[in-house]
Parts: structure tokens; sequence; C-alpha cells
């Protein structure tokens, strides 16, 4: 893990949560328990904070950053999938943002929300709960029935899994 403090700002880290090597957590970054921060992501609280919530998962590949007046607020048990862009803007609780997709300034994807592979939210859109949004730019198309709720809940339940044997095995 390459954790780096930045005018001042001193990432934090709870004990519990798992950083991947080749990660890169910079400035005013918070980490809460259970959390895990994948293979190469970047995390950089440069100019506003970011926040990760407890038991969420930040994949391989992703780029969290905060503009000025616009940090990032993760959610708990929130999967973002690899390589995505989260960019100054708010994902609550139990989303799921996937591979690929961008979500931009002050943009919020709301409770149980799922921003699909590789789509575009763009600056100030909601995106309202248990949604799934897709596209270019992206717009809800359905509601989640119990059952896909319960599959993204999983996905963010197995990273928590995940990051504690990768913790455990030294990596």
């Amino acid at each position: 893990m390459n954790k780096y403090s930045l005018k001042k700002r001193i990432p934090s880290i709870e004990a519990s949560a798992y950083v991947a090597p080749g990660a890169h957590i910079i400035g005013n970054v918070t980490l809460g328990k259970q959390s895990s921060i994948w293979f190469n992501a970047v995390l950089r609280g440069d100019e506003e904070a970011i926040e990760v919530g407890d038991g969420t998962n930040v994949q391989d590949g992703t780029i969290v950053h905060a503009d000025p007046g616009y940090p990032v607020k993760i959610g708990k048990n929130v999967t973002v999938g690899h390589n995505a862009t989260i960019h100054g803007c708010i994902i609550e609780d139990g989303a799921l943002i996937g591979m690929g997709a961008t979500v931009l300034n002050g943009a919020v994807i709301k409770k149980g929300a799922v921003v699909g592979a590789g789509a575009l939210v763009p600056e100030n859109r909601v995106i309202e709960e248990n949604a799934l949004a897709v596209g270019l730019p992206a717009r809800p198309i359905s509601k989640l029935s119990e059952e896909e709720s319960r599959k993204a809940q999983a996905g963010a339940d197995t990273y928590i899994a995940r990051g504690i044997e990768y913790k455990n095995e030294g990596i």
C-alpha cells in the first residue's frame, strides 16, 4: 500500500480495512471498517475529503477524486467495480457502480441503486433508490427486483470476505 499525507492531510485507515499492494491513498481519505481498496486503485483526497464507508469495496484500477466543493462520500456496503471513475459525488449505502462506469461531480447515487458497466452519470444527476441506470448518459431503465438487490449485496459481502482473506495471507 502506498499511503501519502498531503497538505498536512493524513489518510485515516481503519485497522480492519484492506488496501492491496499498488493502491494509492493520498491526503484527506477515510476508510471504514472492513472496507477494501484493490490493486492499482487511486483515492486522491488532495482538494476535498473522500470517505469510504464500512464494508465498501473499491476494485482494481478505480480512480476516486474530489474537486473543490465536491467531496466524495461512498456509503456502507457499496461495490465500485474495476476501472470506474468516481469524481466529486455521493454514493449511498448498498449501491453498485459497474465496471468502467463514471460518476461525475454533484451526482447522487441513492441507496441500493445500480449504475451499469460503462455508464456515465453526468454532473448533478440523481439516480433514485433501487434503480438500474445504464447508458451514455446514464438513465434509469427499471427498478431492481428483490433478487437483483440481494445479488448486489452478496457481491459486497464477498469482497469483505476476500479482503479479510488477502489481509490474513499477507498480500
